[in-house]
């Protein structure tokens, strides 16, 4: 009877963890990320770096799909401005987003377990921008999209 209480409390820290895991708060994207499954959502600094849009709110959001092994935006024309990507892993093993283009630095999410999204925003500018998995080799397997910026 004495491990009783032990598991109780275990699963009641391990309840609290998640729970704490779950906030829908910002966080900055760890290159290291402890639990994929709950990898919280990211704003990488260098959003900013593509000029303008430096405030908050406005802006466009973008669903992409992740699975196996593809991408799937939920639009296809993209005027210059600010945009929130939401990646979606709808797959069966972990994915994470990824974007270059024209005065952006390669910025990216944490890794999104199954299930799971994060969030990246970023000012596009007139260009052409490349978005991808950078998640082991699922970039060379299909997880690799262009779009251009008018």
């Amino acid at each position: 009877m004495p491990r009783h209480p032990a598991l109780v409390a275990g699963a009641l820290l391990l309840s609290l963890a998640a729970t704490g895991c779950s906030s829908s708060k910002s966080s900055t994207a760890s290159n290291t990320p402890s639990n994929p499954a709950s990898a919280p959502t990211t704003t990488p600094t260098p959003a900013t770096a593509a000029g303008g849009g430096g405030g908050t709110g406005g802006g466009t959001t973008v669903t992409v799909d992740e699975t196996e092994f593809s991408l799937h935006l939920s639009q296809s024309t993209f005027p210059a401005g600010k945009y929130t990507f939401v990646a979606q892993d709808s797959g069966h093993i972990s994915h994470a987003l990824a974007i270059s283009g024209p005065g952006l630095p390669t910025t990216q999410t944490a890794v999104i377990g199954p299930g799971g999204s994060s969030k990246l925003t970023v000012t596009l500018q007139k260009g052409a921008y490349e978005l991808w998995c950078p998640v082991d080799s699922h970039k060379s397997l299909g997880m690799d999209t262009h779009i251009q910026v008018s």
